[in-house]
C-alpha cells in the first residue's frame, strides 16, 4: 500500500485520541516523587550523552568520549575515538557504540576496552547519517537524503546495504523496540516498520501518520506489566487539530511537545496524549516507565507513563543552565547544560557541560 494512502487509513486513528490533548495546557498536576542532589559537574565541550551501567558516553562534534562514573563525585575520562564527520545521534548497546556520523556514514564503535575504543567499521551511506538504532543482525540509520536505510551488521566487520525507503520528508531519527521501528521525519510524519518483513524488495513502513511539527527525535520503551511498546516523539510543536501541521516556509514551530504513541499493533498506531515541553528540540531518555526531559530553561522533568494517556509530573530539577540532553543509569541522571552551538569551530564559552545528578525517591 502507497505510504500516502496509509497515512490516510490511520488518521481516523490519531483522530480517536484527540480528545486527550488540551492545546496550550501544561503538564498534569502530581505530587512529585523525586528529589534530585548535584553530586559532580564534568567539563565540557559537550552535546550529546548516553549512558550505560557505569560508563556515560559524551559527544561533540566528532569525537566520543567515554567516561567512569562509577565514583559519581569524581568522573574519570577513561578513552575517546574521533570520527571522521560530525556526529548527529549514536546508542550504545552492550559492547558496541552505533554510531551516525553524517556524511561519513554509519560506525560500529568497540568500547568494551573503554580506554581503548576501536573501530569496528564504517559504513558509508547514501547519504548524511543522523541517528541509528539496531536489533540482532540489523541497523536501521534515519538518513537526510535517502530517508530510511536499512543494513545488514550480521558481519559487524563488513556492512551491507539491505536497501532504502524514501520518507515524505527528511528523517531525522529512528527507533527500535522487538522488531518495531519507529522513524520521524521533517516536517511532519511518524512511520512504523515490521523489521521481520524488511527485505531488499519489502522496505515500506507498514504505518504512517502525519501527526506532528518539525519532529526531531523518537525514543521507544516498554511501559507496564504488559511491556507495552511505546513511541515516543520528541522536539515537536504540539499537536493541536484546530491548526494545520504544516509550517508556511520559513516558520519556526512555536513551542515543544513529547508525543505518545502506542504501537503494540504496529500497523495502527495509537494517539495517547501530547504533553508540552517549553520549546522543540527537546531530548529524552527513558527508564521503566519514566520518561526524563531536557527541557531548557526549565531544567530536568520526569514524566511517569505508567498509564500513558494520563501521564504525570513526578520530578523536576532547574538547572543552573539551560538542560540540552539528558542520560540515565540507575539512580544517577547526566544533563547536558549551557551551550547551544557546539559545532565545529564553536568559542569555548558556547560548549555544554554535564551535570550530574543522584536521584532519589521517598
Amino acid at each position: 500500500m502507497p505510504r500516502r494512502a496509509v497515512a490516510r487509513a490511520c488518521a481516523s486513528i490519531v483522530l480517536a485520541g484527540l480528545s486527550l490533548v488540551v492545546s496550550g495546557a501544561r503538564y498534569p498536576a502530581a505530587a512529585q516523587t523525586m528529589t534530585f542532589t548535584p553530586v559532580a559537574t564534568i567539563a565540557g565541550p559537550a552535546e550529546l550523552v548516553r549512558a550505560q551501567d557505569q560508563h556515560l558516553y559524551v559527544v561533540v562534534d566528532k569525537t566520543l568520549t567515554i567516561y567512569d562514573v562509577a565514583t559519581p563525585a569524581a568522573p574519570k575520562r577513561l578513552g575517546a575515538y574521533e570520527f571522521p564527520g560530525e556526529i548527529w545521534g549514536f546508542r550504545v548497546e552492550g559492547p558496541r557504540a552505533y554510531v551516525a556520523a553524517g556524511h561519513s556514514g554509519m560506525g560500529i564503535l568497540d568500547v568494551s576496552k573503554p580506554t581503548a575504543p576501536a573501530l569496528v567499521s564504517l559504513f558509508k551511506t547514501p547519504g548524511q547519517a543522523k541517528n541509528v538504532s539496531v536489533m540482532k543482525g540489523r541497523a536501521v540509520v534515519a538518513n537526510h537524503n535517502s530517508g530510511i536505510d536499512f543494513i545488514d551488521i550480521t558481519d559487524e566487520a563488513k556492512p551491507t546495504l539491505i536497501g532504502s525507503t524514501d520518507l515524505d520528508g527528511y528523517a531525522r531519527d529512528v527507533a527500535i523496540v522487538g522488531t518495531t521501528a519507529v522513524a520521524v521525519d521533517n516536517p511532519t510524519g511518524v512511520y512504523v516498520f515490521d523489521m521481520a518483513k524488511v527485505t531488499k524488495s519489502t522496505k515500506d513502513p507498514i504505518a504512517s501518520v502525519q501527526t506532528a511539527t518539525a519532529p526531531q527525535l523518537i525514543e521507544m520503551a516498554e511501559i507496564g506489566p504488559s511491556r507495552t511498546p511505546i513511541a515516543l516523539l520528541g522536539g515537536n510543536e504540539q499537536y493541536d487539530p484546530n491548526r494545520t501541521q504544516t509550517l508556511p516556509f520559513g516558520a519556526r514551530p512555536r513551542s515543544g511537545s513529547l508525543q505518545v504513541f502506542d504501537v503494540s499493533n504496529p500497523s495502527a498506531p495509537t494517539f495517547k496524549g501530547a504533553y508540552p515541553t517549553s520549546g522543540g528540540g527537546r531530548r529524552i531518555s527513558v527508564k521503566g516507565s519514566h520518561v526524563y526531559v531536557a527541557d531548557a530553561a526549565d531544567g530536568v522533568r520526569v514524566l511517569d507513563l505508567s498509564t500513558p494517556d494520563k501521564a504525570t509530573v513526578v520530578g523536576t530539577y532547574k538547572t543552573p543552565k539551560g538542560a540540552r540532553d539528558v542520560a540515565v543509569a540507575g539512580s544517577l541522571v547526566f544533563v547536558v547544560i549551557g551551550g547551544g552551538g557546539v559545532r565545529a569551530g564553536a568559542p569555548p564559552d558556547e560548549h555544554g557541560e554535564v551535570l550530574v545528578l543522584r536521584q532519589t525517591t521517598p
